[in-house]
This record gives C-alpha cells, sequence and structure tokens, in this order.
C-alpha cells in the first residue's frame, strides 16, 4: 500500500475538508467524489476568473519576478528596439517628437518665488534677490552642457526624449574650472548603455546593471563606463572597458548623479523604454504596411498576363540571370509591353491592392498604440479628420493632461536641482544677496517652473474663459500667462512700457491710437495719425 502525499503548504483548513472528503466516502463513494471533483474544479478557477487555470488559459504563465528580476534581462534588447524604431519607423519617432515638443519645446523657464514671511524679508529684499537669481541663471544655460554643445533648454529636450527611447538618462554635475564660463557647475548627459556593472563584479548581487544598491534598495552609488559600449570603431582605446565608481551623493549631502526614469514598480532600479509595451504592434504594422507597399508596386507594373500554349516558348520570355543565391532575377517596370506569337493569350490582371481593409485595420492597430501609450488617437495619428471642435478639443485636453504631468515631473527632477546647484555656487561667490542661505535653502531656492503653452482651439471662447476665470477668483494672472508658457510679470512690464509708449506718441502727434489708450474703438484714429505723421 502506497502512502499518500500531501502537498507541504497545504493549509488546515483544506486538510480538514480532504479528511471529511474521506469519511464521506466510507459511507457514499459517489458523493465524496462529487465533493473532490468540485474542490478541483474550483482550485483550478478560483475566485477571481482571470486566474483562471483551465487548458484555455493553461498557456498563459507569466512569471512572479522582482521588478528587477523582470526587466533587467531583457532591458538592453528593448532599448536597441527602441531606438530601432525611432530610427526607422514613422509613427515611432512622430510621437517621440510629439510628446518631447509638447512637455518641452523651447524650454521649461523659472520663476524665482521666495516666501518674504517665511525668510523675515521685505517685499523689496525679495525682489532684489528674484531678479539675481533668474539673472544668474540666464547667463549659466548657455554653458549649462560640460560638452559645450547644448544649452540647459537643450539638455531639457534631450533628457525627455532619452527618457522615452531609452527609457532612463544620467546626468553628472561638474564643476569646470574655466574661466570662460561664468558659473563652473555644468552637466556631463551619460548614455544609459554607459551605466553597467563591471566584469569583475558581476557576482555582486547588490550591483544592479551598474547601480550599487543599500539595505533599503537605495542607490548608494553608480558604475559607470568611460566609453560607450557600441563605440567599437571610433573609440581611442579598442577594446578596453574601464568603469568610474560615483557615489550617489557627496559627503555634504549634494547629488554626484542625476538618475532620471519614471518608477513604475517598487524596488525598480533601472528605467523601462516608452514603446515597451507596444514594441511588436509597430513591428507588425510596419512589416503589413512595407508588404502591401510592395504588393502594390508590383502590382502596378502588370496590366495583362500573356498565356502561351507553347512551354518551350514561354521559357524563352524568362531571365536566366541568377543572384549569389541561386535565385532567379526578374525585373519588372511599369507600362511592360510584350508582343504575342502564335498560341498566345492575353488576359486581364485587377490585383486590388491595398484592399479594402488596408486602411481600418491600419486604424485600429493605431489606436490599439494610442492606448497603450496613454495619448490619443488623433496626437499618435496626426489626423482630425474624423474630429469636430468638441471632440477635437477633448483629445487635446487630454493629451495636455499627460504633457503636464511630464513637465511637472522634468520641472522636479531635473530643473529645480540644476537651480539649486547654481544659485549655491551663486552664493559661495557673493552674486546672490541671501545671509541665511544655508540656513533656509530650500526657501531661499523655491521657484515656479514655467513650461511652454499651447494655442487655444477656439481663441475667443478660450480668452473669454480665463477672463471669467480671472474675475470670480477661481484663477489667477500668473496661471493664465503661464499656460500660455509666458511669465505675468514679463507680460506686465511689456504692458506698462506699449502704455508709456501710446501716450508719449498720442502726446508728441495730438492723436489718440486705435485700441491702445482707451477701452473701445475710435472711428477716426488712423486718418488722424496718418495724417499726423505726413505733417512731420
Amino acid at each position: 500500500m502506497t502512502e499518500k502525499r500531501t502537498p507541504a503548504n497545504e493549509s488546515f483548513g483544506n486538510r480538514i475538508a480532504r479528511g471529511i472528503d474521506d469519511l464521506i466516502g466510507i459511507f457514499s463513494p459517489g458523493a465524496a467524489y462529487k465533493r473532490k471533483a468540485f474542490r478541483k474544479a474550483q482550485s483550478m478557477l478560483g475566485s477571481y476568473r482571470g486566474a483562471d487555470k483551465t487548458r484555455l488559459r493553461g498557456s498563459w504563465w507569466p512569471g512572479s519576478g522582482s521588478a528587477d528580476e523582470d526587466l533587467l534581462p531583457d532591458l538592453a534588447t528593448l532599448r536597441e528596439r527602441s531606438r530601432d524604431l525611432n530610427r526607422n519607423d514613422a509613427h515611432a519617432v512622430g510621437i517621440t517628437t510629439t510628446v518631447t515638443s509638447n512637455t518641452v519645446g523651447t524650454g521649461i523657464k523659472p520663476q524665482s518665488r521666495v516666501k518674504t514671511k517665511k525668510l523675515g524679508i521685505s517685499d523689496e529684499e525679495a525682489a532684489v534677490f528674484q531678479e539675481a537669481a533668474e539673472d544668474n541663471w540666464e547667463k549659466w544655460c548657455p554653458f549649462a552642457d560640460a560638452g559645450n554643445r547644448m544649452d540647459f533648454y537643450e539638455i531639457q529636450n534631450l533628457v525627455d526624449r532619452q527618457i522615452l527611447e531609452n527609457g532612463e538618462i544620467v546626468l553628472l554635475p561638474l564643476m569646470l574650472e574655466d574661466k570662460d564660463r561664468p558659473f563652473s557647475l555644468a552637466f556631463d548627459v551619460v548614455e544609459a548603455d554607459r551605466l553597467e556593472t563591471p566584469p569583475d563584479k558581476k557576482a555582486d548581487k547588490n550591483i544592479r546593471y551598474g547601480v550599487e544598491i543599500g539595505e533599503r534598495g537605495e542607490p548608494v552609488a553608480y558604475h559607470i563606463r568611460e566609453t560607450h559600449p557600441g563605440d567599437m570603431i571610433l573609440s581611442r582605446e579598442r577594446g578596453v572597458k574601464r568603469y568610474i565608481r560615483i557615489p550617489a551623493v557627496s559627503e555634504t549631502r549634494r547629488k554626484n548623479v542625476l538618475h532620471l526614469y519614471w518608477v513604475n514598480r517598487p524596488g525598480q532600479t533601472r528605467g523601462v523604454p516608452f514603446f515597451a509595451p507596444v514594441m511588436n504592434y509597430f513591428k507588425d504594422l510596419a512589416d503589413y504596411m512595407e508588404a502591401e507597399l510592395v504588393a502594390a508596386r508590383v502590382a502596378a507594373c502588370f496590366a495583362i498576363f500573356v498565356k502561351k500554349d507553347d512551354n518551350y516558348a514561354a521559357a524563352l520570355g524568362n531571365t536566366a540571370e541568377t543572384n549569389s543565391k541561386g535565385q532567379r532575377i526578374q525585373e519588372l517596370e511599369p507600362g511592360m509591353i510584350d508582343y504575342l506569337g502564335p498560341g498566345e493569350d492575353i488576359s486581364a490582371f485587377n490585383p486590388n491592392r491595398p484592399g479594402g481593409q488596408f486602411e481600418p485595420f491600419v486604424d485600429r492597430i493605431l489606436r490599439a498604440i494610442s492606448t497603450g501609450l496613454n495619448l490619443p488617437y488623433e496626437i499618435v495619428a496626426k489626423d482630425f479628420s474624423k474630429t469636430n471642435y468638441s471632440s477635437a478639443r477633448a483629445a487635446l485636453l487630454e493629451a495636455r493632461r499627460y504633457f503636464m504631468v511630464r513637465q511637472a515631473w522634468l520641472s522636479r527632477k531635473l530643473c529645480q536641482p540644476a537651480w539649486d546647484m547654481l544659485q549655491e555656487e551663486a552664493f559661495l561667490k557673493n552674486q546672490l544677496p541671501a545671509k541665511t542661505f544655508y540656513e533656509k535653502k530650500s526657501d531661499w531656492c523655491r521657484a515656479r517652473w514655467i513650461a511652454p503653452g499651447w494655442q487655444w482651439v477656439d481663441p475667443v471662447k478660450e480668452a473669454k474663459s480665463s477672463e471669467m476665470a480671472i474675475d470670480i477668483g477661481i484663477s489667477t494672472l500668473a496661471d493664465e500667462t503661464a499656460s500660455q508658457g509666458r511669465d505675468w510679470e514679463e507680460v506686465l512690464e511689456q504692458r506698462a512700457r506699449e502704455a508709456a509708449k501710446v501716450k508719449e506718441l498720442e502726446e508728441k502727434y495730438g492723436v489718440k491710437i486705435l485700441g491702445a489708450s482707451s477701452g473701445g474703438p475710435d472711428p477716426e484714429p488712423e486718418t488722424e495719425l496718418a495724417g499726423a505723421k505726413n505733417e512731420a
């Protein structure tokens, strides 16, 4: 008699239930069998249909690894395929460019906004500090790149594009001693491929794909390769692999590395490329469109087919030229004409390519891609032909919500740390009037980041909406001008200069300029002003 084995992790309740089934089986084997069958089926189905383990879903085994276990083995492949899509796929590169243009555009710019009460300073002192801080920023921006190729706003564009394409980006804040630079701070932008584990440290479980982690999973240090692993031909030292270990923070708690990526799971050490969930859709769509295009090109070369009864005569018309693989080469060109011989007939050729389902199929795949990327179809396909004003505005608002999330994230992760480091250096160089800078650094470095705005869909309606929002107190001039990507102080200063100029010209020529100094139109101002200019 063999001993019945039970699972080691079987719960106490299941053991009791199984014992009852065996007891019932002594008196009623049929009832016991039904109980056991029901219990087996219940264990396979579970309470959630999504966990169905029957034959229909038997091949669905997604795995249960940690964030790094699931990601790191596939990261290099995902990154390379994402880059290939951004090089060669029209839809993919269009999406990346659209997202970057709407997120960064001409640049996310700062407004220094210190709180006078918390710092114990007057409004005049705050204004002097804010003007000095913003002036320091304007001086530094053109020299923000350690490689002297980009200004800081170009770095913003590159960072956002790299996070979309590679899933992450690394920036190293350096202090360069260069007399031509107004400030020493500069950023060395490092592509994600250079962040990798040195060969002699592969066995160290605390180093995950170049990121050395601590007891709580926090980054302790980063291992940066000196050269790009793909720079095999142009590298000055071929085959040489040297790595630099950079602590995550300095002894003074200053960040030595800005490793920027979106965290999707707890414990995630590296970033995931933006196109990862929809890569197969991109590839399948590109292959399908190429096949349709080739078929259409081939079909365009044929108008008729010639039927030949004589096999020998039919073979004479074929080429004997072959390629290196032994495949016969046949040339096709539009408008081909062949002269018929005895026993030959003509049959029409109507390929009908692409078929009637081509456009709906492409449209359906693009909609799946747009859903996976959290972007409206109209933005992904750049197709507003099927929309009216309301649906187009809804699509744009949905997209802008997503872009605003990216703008706020980039402001916190990149722009604000750069601002803090710059103002700290300016303070040490006595270029910032802040006596208590280190005691209240976060208050002195407080800034508002103004991202580029978007054009109104209906300027009249939306301008009226902004005016009403300000009038009833649910918005401010700063908020409304920021939504247009402008600084409210600059707007007011410019309006003040224009009003002063208008007043000067009106007094000089003795006329009233249309719509400038008064709130309404003037029936005769253009004629009077033109006459005044002629007299002058």
